[in-house]
C-alpha cells in the first residue's frame, strides 16, 4: 500500500521543483524526487502514475500558475503601464525566490526536457514578452521600442539568474530588476 503524502500537492510541487532546478530534467532521478517529498519511489508513482514526465508536468503547471499570478497578471491589470511593469518586476523577485534564485523553465529545457516541455515554456516566455511590451508601450515607449525593451528585459533577467548561480547570491537579480524599473522612469 502506498504511503500517504506528508505534503499537499502544492508543497510537493515546490519540493520537487527544487530537484529539477538543481539537476535538470535528466538529472532529476526518481530516487532524488522521492527523497524530496519523503516518499518511496512506489508511493511517488502512486501520486504521479506517469513517472518523471508526469512529475515535471505537475511542477511546471504549478510554477506556471505562480508565474501568472506574480509576473504576468500585473501586466494585464489596471492602471498606468509603468505601474504595471513595476508590479510585475516586484512579482518577478517573488517568483524567483530563494537565496540563490534558479529558473525552473531553464532547468527543464536541458536534455529530453526540451522536447517534452519546450513548447509550453516558449509560450510562457512569449506571453511574458508580450505583456511587458504592451505595458511598456502604455508607459510611453513606441510599440517597436517597447517590444525591443521587453525582449531585452527578459534576456537581462535570465542573464542575472546565471550570475546568481555563479555568485551564490540573489544580488544580481535584485540589481537587474532595479535597473529595469529605472528604465521606465527615464
Amino acid at each position: 500500500m502506498p504511503r500517504i503524502a506528508k505534503f499537499t500537492r502544492s508543497v510537493m510541487a515546490d519540493k520537487l521543483s527544487e530537484v529539477f532546478k538543481g539537476f535538470g530534467y535528466e538529472g532529476a532521478s526518481l530516487s532524488l524526487l522521492a527523497e524530496a517529498v519523503e516518499l518511496s519511489k512506489a508511493s511517488l508513482y502512486h501520486h504521479f502514475p506517469g513517472g518523471k514526465e508526469d512529475i515535471a508536468a505537475h511542477v511546471l503547471a504549478h510554477s506556471g500558475a505562480k508565474l501568472q499570478r506574480l509576473v504576468l497578471g500585473p501586466l494585464s491589470g489596471k492602471g498606468a503601464g509603468e505601474g504595471r511593469v513595476k508590479a510585475s518586476l516586484e512579482g518577478t523577485a517573488k517568483y524567483y525566490d530563494g537565496a540563490v534564485p534558479i529558473c525552473l523553465m531553464n532547468s527543464l529545457l536541458l536534455g529530453e526536457g526540451r522536447s517534452l516541455f519546450g513548447a509550453r515554456i516558449k509560450g510562457a516566455v512569449d506571453a511574458w514578452a508580450k505583456g511587458l511590451g504592451a505595458a511598456a508601450a502604455d508607459s510611453g515607449f513606441s510599440k517597436a521600442d517597447a517590444e525591443s525593451w521587453a525582449t531585452e528585459a527578459i534576456e537581462r533577467i535570465q542573464g542575472s539568474l546565471i550570475l546568481c548561480r555563479v555568485q551564490g547570491s540573489r544580488k544580481p537579480l535584485e540589481a537587474c530588476l532595479k535597473l529595469l524599473a529605472e528604465d521606465l522612469a527615464d
